[in-house]
């Protein structure tokens, strides 16, 4: 199983594991670890903690669980707007890249694909002002998606920490935070 901590500068290995099956439909696995870039893995609170595990693909953390599309992108959105913040946009990635396939010649793999677009107004002002030049990294998002070759797993996405960014860790703390909650709903 992989240790949870805050400690977001520090490279070390994790093990991939599997988790037990959980109440209800909770299952959370981690998929594949190729490589670990800058951090450990994610710190999460409540009754998730020490039950979330994760995949890093070089620009995200991916976590997975058995479930039900439509209900955990609402479990997000509801655990969003409960802290206050508003969802500002939902990209529907699903029905463009099915959309556009045939033109490009690319292949339709997921199910389900939608990004979630939110901010939080007192993150957001630290880390412009610690640079002007973050302002790529608002809104923040949370991917949660389908994939057609694994039917009944969901997987919710977000950046990987970005530790050389004054005041990010407070943004992936608040990312990973929200998506405990959620799952916690499930």
């Amino acid at each position: 199983m992989v240790k949870f901590d805050n400690n977001f500068g520090n490279s070390k290995a994790a093990t991939p594991s599997f988790c037990p099956r959980m109440s209800g439909r909770l299952l959370l696995s981690v998929l594949f670890i190729p490589f670990l870039l800058f951090s450990t893995a994610p710190s999460v609170s409540g009754d998730v903690r020490g039950k979330l595990q994760h995949l890093e693909t070089g620009a995200a953390w991916v976590y997975s669980l058995e479930a039900v599309f439509d209900e955990v992108k609402d479990s997000l959105v509801e655990v969003i707007e409960s802290r206050g913040m508003v969802v500002s946009y939902i990209s529907h990635a699903k029905e463009m890249l099915s959309r556009t396939a045939v033109t490009t010649g690319g292949m339709t793999v997921y199910s389900d694909a939608e990004v979630l677009l939110f901010c939080k107004a007192d993150l957001a002002h630290q880390l412009v002002a610690a640079s002007p030049h973050n302002l790529v990294l608002c809104p923040y998002a949370i991917a949660v998606y389908g994939l057609i070759k694994e039917p009944g797993i969901i997987f919710i996405s977000i950046r990987q920490p970005e530790p050389k960014v004054a005041g990010y860790e407070r943004v992936h703390q608040l990312l990973q935070d929200v998506i405990a909650e959620a799952v916690a709903e499930q």
